[in-house]
């Protein structure tokens, strides 16, 4: 089976929303373990995650989610861009054109409207 990229959709229409607190799904108070790293929060599972000799379960809160939802669909929108690009060649494709990350590592943050944001990206950081 085969599936038509995203970009062969209406972009907002193709993907669910990131779960949120008390959404329905199987919240429960304990420690994020994705970017804020706070104690006693509401959490979700998001899935296992693997070291060398180890796994154990994933959770993180509302926030945490919310960027990592952010950062999986800027990685395939970019994928999508580039499978529906057909003038380019396999090997420039393979080779040149590779979604790049441009993250931005936040050095310089302020405060807007009581949160904290980005001042080169601009984006809402989650603290």
């Amino acid at each position: 089976m085969s599936f038509a990229p995203a970009v062969e959709r209406p972009w907002r229409d193709a993907w669910p929303l990131a779960a949120r607190t008390d959404d329905g799904n199987a919240w429960v108070t304990g420690d994020c373990w994705l970017y804020c790293r706070r104690d006693g929060v509401r959490v979700l599972w998001i899935g296992s995650v693997h070291a060398p000799g180890a796994t154990a379960d994933l959770y993180a809160c509302g926030p945490c989610v919310a960027e990592l939802d952010h950062m999986v669909r800027v990685q395939s929108h970019g994928r999508d861009v580039l499978a529906g690009t057909e003038t380019r060649k396999k090997a420039e494709v393979r080779n040149e054109t590779r979604p790049k990350s441009e993250a931005c590592e936040h050095w310089q943050t302020e405060e807007r409207d009581g949160r904290t944001h980005c001042r080169a990206c601009e984006r809402q950081l989650y603290l």
